[in-house]
């Protein structure tokens, strides 16, 4: 799969999601320390914005309200979802070129490693909001396993030393048995061993 067939699987799953969230789940606490469900998806929503505005050139969300969770999704978080990803997968579907450079939020990247970061973050998130809303985790499929697993070892330790806004917290030691998308989750700071995980 290439890196955009990694996206829409991605974006598919997290639209599936959200869609089946109820009011009361919108609520709930996530692995991600301070933020609701309703937060974490705002956050997820609107970094799938900034990235596709890098290629696309349109409005979106700013940082401050990313890294904040600022409520975007209103009474509708399914549209919301919904929309995020259409544009999304619109503007990534155009890249022509994969070396250009692009001016984000980590910094000048190329385009084709910020369509990497955009999938790695939907994946991880969608497994933080299964996690939060009770919901079975399960492994995940291979490729964006092995896709959000090869991006995490090349940023994270980076954006880890680096990040004013804490969202990768310290790596978690994960038990020998534990399956390779608890091995990646406990990297990335998260308990992938709590009893909504099991």
């Amino acid at each position: 799969m290439t890196s955009y067939d990694i996206l829409v699987a991605a974006e598919h799953r997290l639209v599936e999601l959200i869609g089946s969230f109820t009011r009361d789940e919108l609520a709930r606490p996530t692995p991600c320390a301070g933020w609701d469900v309703r937060a974490l998806v705002s956050h997820t929503l609107a970094g799938i914005e900034i990235f596709a505005s890098t290629v696309d050139g349109g409005p979106a969300p700013t940082a401050e309200m990313m890294f904040s969770g600022t409520d975007l999704l209103g009474d509708d978080p399914a549209g919301a979802a919904k929309r995020a990803v259409t544009r999304s997968q619109a503007a990534w579907a155009d890249l022509a070129d994969p070396e250009r450079e692009l001016t984000t939020i980590l910094g000048p990247l190329p385009a084709g490693e910020m369509l990497a970061i955009s999938a790695f973050a939907t994946v991880v998130h969608a497994w933080d909001l299964t996690l939060a809303t009770n919901r079975p985790v399960r492994e995940l499929p291979g490729d964006l396993l092995a896709h959000a697993d090869d991006v995490a070892r090349r940023y994270v330790p980076t954006l880890r030393a680096g990040d004013d806004h804490s969202l990768f917290q310290p790596e978690i030691p994960a038990p020998a048995d534990a399956n390779p998308t608890q091995r990646l989750m406990a990297f990335l700071g998260r308990d992938p061993l709590s009893d909504a995980a099991r």
